[in-house]
């Protein structure tokens, strides 16, 4: 034959050897399917066949910036794309070109699918079964809800909402939550935009229902405050949501990724008689124990900081969603937390900065991958930032060094604190402790008792500004 498509399942290598012996020479052997490939070079060498690899459904598959981004590709470079593909196959039925009618061999009404699965795993002759929607008595709709328990808020605990369940989420805020903080908070509701990880999240938690619409928490009169994880882009709009509803907001950096998300922050809080409801970002490192420590002993200073800090960050690949529109980029997505730092030691605002990128022959880096900013504060501070991912992963992630009125500070990794001068210490923790605990706690005690907010509103706001402004430069 001229040409095979293989789209078998078998993890023998013979499928693989029997599609180039009946192929002549000068043939082409495509694989779609998944089959052993241990290729023996006598069955195509003579022959000189042409091996192909094509995903599943076509060019497209498994490219996230396809699938999910919806960038498309050229007609003109890539004819038969996956979704291109999906359209001419629906085409071909509706113009009855292609007959599948007499595959189907049962039809189900939507609400019974799992039985309609069962006769397609255990009877031998069906082959396709019909999922049947009838819209008058099944209405459409987009939440997806279970009921745990009634609405009753535990004492002394804030009532929580937790929009966004991805990795930070479950490996940091969740395990805190049902921990450390199960005191302080409850998590009543769990919304995701992926409703069966919602569902899975909200019985591990015994929240009260789950959805794929945040929108159901902040119209929800039992919940106190609300937790905000989601991907970058989301956190402003869904924060302005939230505070408009009157409910509490942590949301994790960033706070933005513009300046007109933040104007309209900004604009919020000045049209309101008071500071309420609260709004904190997660700028956790300036409630780790090294941060406040550093905190008490420049408390008294008399002369300006000069404070250099390196993120020895890492390599992250350039298809990661950290690098694209959702992220923001690693500058406004993580050296955020560093500004917001030289912000709460100097408390001052910020007079000048300068920022410079290299910029990769490989294309292997982002322009945000290795960069230095230098800022100047009001007060005469100095502070400068090395951000890369060039180093190795073996030496120290974070490493700080201060220096003012005859001392060095200096911080590694938040795991060691030393101090050399006038006031000689050192401070050690077993695993490092970057304050995710303790800014949860604050975050509470400002709810519940009516504390000033954990991070002022023009602290958090220039962080963020930093980092926009930087971004321009980088």
């Amino acid at each position: 034959v001229d040409g095979v498509i293989i789209t078998a399942a078998s993890n023998s290598d013979e499928v693989i050897s029997n599609a180039f012996k009946i192929s002549r020479k000068k043939a082409r052997v495509v694989l779609v399917g998944d089959v052993g490939l241990k290729l023996r070079r006598s069955d195509f060498y003579q022959k000189e066949i042409d091996f192909f690899i094509s995903s599943s459904y076509g060019p497209g598959r498994y490219d996230k910036d396809y699938e999910e981004g919806g960038q498309d590709y050229p007609i003109s470079y890539v004819r038969w794309t996956e979704n291109r593909n999906m359209a001419e196959f629906l085409r071909l039925i509706s113009t009855g070109m292609l007959d599948i009618k007499y595959l189907i061999t049962d039809t189900f009404p939507l609400q019974n699918a799992i039985d309609a699965y069962k006769k397609l795993e255990f009877s031998r002759e069906s082959l396709a079964v019909l999922l049947e929607y009838s819209p008058q008595n099944l209405p459409i709709e987009s939440k997806l809800s279970i009921i745990r328990r009634p609405a009753h808020k535990m004492k002394g605990c804030v009532a929580l909402g937790l929009i966004g369940a991805g990795n930070f989420s479950k490996a940091t805020h969740l395990p805190n939550l049902t921990k450390d903080l199960k005191s302080d908070f409850q998590i009543d509701a769990v919304v995701t935009r992926n409703g069966i990880n919602a569902r899975k999240i909200a019985k591990e938690v015994n929240a009260r229902y789950c959805s794929t619409d945040y929108r159901d928490i902040l119209s929800d009169n039992q919940i106190d405050a609300v937790l905000i994880a989601t991907r970058h882009n989301t956190h402003a709009s869904i924060l302005l949501d939230a505070i408009k509803s009157g409910k509490h907001v942590f949301v994790e950096k960033p706070l933005a990724l513009n300046i007109e998300e933040i104007i309209q922050i900004e604009d919020f809080y000045k049209s309101t008689s008071s500071d309420l409801p609260i709004l904190m970002t997660g700028f956790n490192r300036r409630f780790s124990p090294f941060a406040r420590k550093i905190k008490s002993i420049i408390g008294e200073r008399i002369s300006p900081l000069i404070i250099n800090y390196r993120m020895n960050a890492g390599y992250i690949p350039l298809d990661h969603w950290v690098h694209g529109e959702e992220g923001g980029g690693r500058n406004r997505g993580e050296a955020c937390h560093i500004y917001d730092l030289f912000t709460f030691f100097t408390q001052s605002e910020y007079k000048s900065l300068y920022a410079k990128s290299i910029q990769s022959r490989s294309k292997y880096y982002s322009g945000e991958d290795n960069f230095v900013a230098t800022i100047s504060f009001q007060d005469g501070s100095v502070c400068n930032l090395i951000y890369t991912a060039l180093g190795s992963s073996e030496f120290a992630k974070e490493e700080m060094e201060i220096y003012v009125d005859g001392m060095v500070i200096h911080m590694s990794d938040y795991r060691l604190l030393s101090v050399s001068g006038s006031k000689s210490l050192k401070l050690k923790t077993k695993v490092a402790d970057k304050g995710q605990i303790e800014e949860m706690k604050a975050f509470g005690s400002a709810i519940k008792d009516g504390n000033k907010w954990p991070i002022l509103l023009w602290e958090q706001l220039q962080a963020t500004k930093l980092a926009i402004e930087i971004d321009k430069l980088i």
